[in-house]
């Protein structure tokens, strides 16, 4: 690749619009990153969307944590340990530094005095740590989500690691350790019985301990491990009927009263399998604005809740204007950081890992 062609942005435009490559893995996406919006807009604006303007917030993240494990386990296959972290740093990081700082420093929530006085929270948040320690997240909170990246940044990490002790495939009695670990996590957080590792934090108020104990990696991970196990088990996998597949996990998702006890809870991961197994199955969709979303939704992720938050507090908006402006704002920002940043960003990683 040549240096001149990182920066090509008519090339950048022209790849957010063809979908000639588009599988049902963008659908996914599209609709979990629609889930977030839909949950957060009604959060915000009120309104009753079914389903997802409750549980979009949950349904969503989950959603991105099994597709990152069925994709993150091709990219373990596919590139070297190096390569690989070079891939991945330069595909989360511009944007997010972009939105973090830009949104930081326009809205008042990060400053050079706060900076100066919390250096190593602010460190934690520049390299997506903020989860692990509370005050560095409630002192630089700024898009509001980023819980999500902290998790997702400890798979990346991880993943190699795991994916080398199961010999590159995970089979069933991973997925259930797994599944027993993440389940014996979320309980025991969900009970409160884990707030003594976060003192005064999680007595300030108990819905930090969700956030940050209840919401922790280990008792997401049971997600990133199906979605590998996906990946590991496509081959058989195809013999599914992409019919039953989307019926079963409609009616787990359905069920949802009888057994969510606690929350993260695998059982909604297992529905998440079989809907994802279905789309694998299903011939592609082709559709260009489901195609756009999926290629912005990383963007659309990051600037959502600020551009949401925005309009409602300080131009008032509610109801159906408010909605429709923030959804107007967020797919254009989300463009825009698309061509310029992410995009980029993810050339010059192909470019430091060329042979």
């Amino acid at each position: 690749m040549e240096k001149s062609s990182v920066f090509n942005i008519s090339e950048n435009v022209k790849s957010i619009f063809d979908n000639s490559r588009q599988n049902n893995i963008d659908l996914l996406r599209c609709i979990a990153v629609a889930a977030v919006f839909i949950h957060h807009a009604q959060h915000t604006f009120g309104g009753n969307f079914p389903f997802l303007g409750s549980y979009g917030g949950q349904f969503g993240p989950q959603l991105f944590f099994l597709i990152s494990g069925y994709l993150i386990t091709v990219s373990c296959q596919k590139h070297s340990l190096r390569d690989y972290f070079f891939h991945r740093s330069f595909r989360i990081l511009p944007a997010y530094l972009f939105f973090f700082l830009t949104i930081g420093f326009v809205s008042g929530g990060i400053n050079i005095s706060k900076i100066l006085q919390f250096p190593g929270y602010f460190f934690a948040n520049l390299v997506l740590w903020q989860q692990l320690f509370p005050s560095a997240l409630l002192t630089f909170d700024v898009l509001h989500v980023t819980w999500t990246l902290t998790v997702e940044v400890l798979w990346y990490a991880l993943a190699p690691l795991i994916l080398w002790l199961l010999k590159g495939s995970v089979r069933w009695p991973a997925v259930l350790f797994f599944a027993v670990f993440s389940s014996l996590w979320s309980y025991f957080a969900s009970q409160r019985k884990f707030d003594f590792l976060f003192p005064g934090v999680t007595d300030s108020n108990p819905g930090f301990s969700y956030l940050f104990l209840g919401n922790h990696f280990f008792s997401q991970i049971c997600f990133f491990i199906l979605g590998s196990w996906i990946y590991s088990h496509r081959e058989k996998l195809k013999t599914w009927n992409p019919i039953t597949g989307f019926v079963l996990g409609s009616m787990i998702f359905m069920l949802m009263p009888y057994y969510m006890v606690f929350n993260p809870i695998f059982i909604t991961g297992v529905g998440l399998t079989y809907f994802m197994i279905a789309a694998i199955n299903s011939t592609s969709i082709k559709n260009r604005l489901v195609f756009f979303i999926s290629e912005t939704s990383y963007s659309i992720y990051l600037c959502h809740f600020p551009i949401i938050l925005w309009v409602r507090h300080s131009l008032g908006l509610d109801s159906f204007a408010g909605v429709g402006l923030s959804l107007l704002l967020t797919i254009l920002i989300a463009f825009l950081s698309f061509i310029f940043i992410e995009k980029p960003g993810m050339k010059v990683g192909r470019f430091l890992t060329k042979k």
